[in-house]
């Protein structure tokens, strides 16, 4: 009867020696797996943090365009492109604030409804120029779908 109490005291010995094993090697692959997960967002948060300065270079270039400033002619298709965006999105959303009777005041920026003679906050005079730039600080009580389809080689 020793002999077998032995047998299942090793067996125990050997079982909880693995299981020991097996608990280092799950703690090692979790802690592995967490470092990776931290090193691929950090990767990533490089890779945005690289994409924001590049979007600021090309801003900052486009700005200088705007202002008459000499910049490299490579980028004149792409600042022409730019501007007709940003054409097409002014009168999209004169388009959309027109729909929703929506005028911005060009004192304070306020929305007031079209039906309006003068602005609700501040009361200067309202004009038909003054078609809200973008009407999506006004009630949502239509929904707007517009998309805006570059040409083919863009």
């Amino acid at each position: 009867m020793e002999e077998l109490f032995d047998k299942i005291k090793d067996g125990a010995s050997k079982t909880k020696d693995a299981a020991g094993r097996l608990a280092k090697e799950v703690a090692k692959r979790t802690s592995n797996a967490i470092t990776s997960t931290k090193l691929s967002y950090a990767i990533n948060d490089a890779n945005n943090k690289i994409k924001d300065i590049y979007a600021e270079i090309g801003k900052t270039i486009y700005e200088k365009y705007l202002d008459g400033e000499a910049v490299d002619s490579e980028f004149t298709d792409e600042f022409e492109k730019i501007n007709a965006y940003m054409d097409d999105i002014e009168a999209l959303q004169a388009k959309k604030a027109e729909l929703k009777n929506i005028l911005r005041c060009e004192n304070c920026d306020t929305l007031n409804p079209a039906t309006s003679e003068f602005c609700s906050k501040c009361g200067a005079k309202l004009t038909a120029s003054d078609v809200a730039d973008d009407a999506e600080d006004a009630d949502e009580d239509v929904e707007d779908v517009i998309t805006i389809t570059p040409e083919k080689g863009e």
